[in-house]
């Protein structure tokens, strides 16, 4: 009798661990459901933010580009001044119908305007220059200590 009772009580524990197994088989199926339900969810979340973000980069890059050009712009335009205003100059100098004093007036002016367009390139030439530098002093990507060699 006594070996009928320990055995029986050893399968009502077995039966009780296979009761908790298969409620605990039964949870982790609903969680598995639950998060193959969330995972596009969140996929799709990670991957509209990602479009947002890139978005972002993309108008940053655009604006980033603007502004490199922009100072090239605007050296190339004067430049383009500079000749067009000398070229006038020199032709608006020669035009004093023989009368040297007239002339001599008109060259001075002339010679005013390239003493400006002179220190006007030699300005945009300083200011170019400290451009890079500062670009240079804020850490640009430099090449890696193994490539030096």
């Amino acid at each position: 009798m006594e070996l009928l009772t320990s055995i029986l009580a050893a399968v009502e524990a077995q039966n009780t661990r296979i009761a908790t197994l298969t409620e605990q088989q039964r949870k982790l199926a609903g969680f598995v459901k639950v998060m193959d339900e969330e995972t596009p969810r969140r996929l799709e979340r990670i991957i509209a933010a990602t479009a947002k973000l890139e978005a972002r980069q993309l108008w940053s890059a655009a604006t980033a580009m603007c502004l490199v050009f922009l100072p090239v712009a605007v050296v190339i335009a004067g430049l383009w001044m500079v000749i067009a205003g000398l070229i006038m100059g020199v032709q608006w100098a020669l035009d004093v119908d023989g009368s040297v004093w007239l002339g001599i007036g008109r060259w001075l002016v002339v010679g005013a305007d390239l003493a400006e367009a002179g220190y006007g390139l030699f300005v945009s030439v300083r200011w170019v220059a400290g451009l890079v530098e500062t670009w240079k002093g804020r850490g640009m990507p430099k090449l890696p200590r193994w490539r030096k060699r």
